[in-house]
This record gives C-alpha cells, structure tokens and sequence, in this order.
C-alpha cells in the first residue's frame, strides 16, 4: 500500500484505493468486495474526504491517481 496515504484509512478504504488505482469502475469494486454500487460510492466519498480531495469525478480520480503515483 501507499505509506502516507494508508495511515489516514481503513483496511477496507486501502483495499478500495488499490482497486481505484488498477482503474476498475465503482460496479467492478462492488462485484469484486461483494457489496453495492452505493456502499463502494460511500467508501470513495469517505476516502476523498479523508484525502482532502475536492471537484467533479474526474477531477478526483486524477487527482487520486496522482497522489498514489507520487508515494
């Protein structure tokens, strides 16, 4: 995992963050963890929050995918 960034999360928002990073869409985690759309979206709310991470979705996945990239 990513040092900096899994400090600040749960083992379950890590486990989210590295199925953003291999870029799976929000159903593909959900089918993967075995839990809604909806749970997966409330974890990612949680996770940019948490990250102080702001702007419309696209925004957010980069800026998300830059953070993990930077470690």
């Amino acid at each position: 995992m990513f040092p900096k960034i899994a400090a600040e999360l749960t083992e379950q928002e890590q486990r989210i963050i590295e199925l953003l990073a291999e870029r799976l869409s929000n159903r593909e985690i959900a089918e993967k963890l075995f839990l809604s759309e909806g749970t997966i979206k409330q974890y990612i709310n949680r996770i940019y929050a948490k990250l102080q991470i702001s702007g419309d979705v696209r925004t957010k996945r980069r800026q998300l995918i830059e953070l993990l990239t930077a470690e």
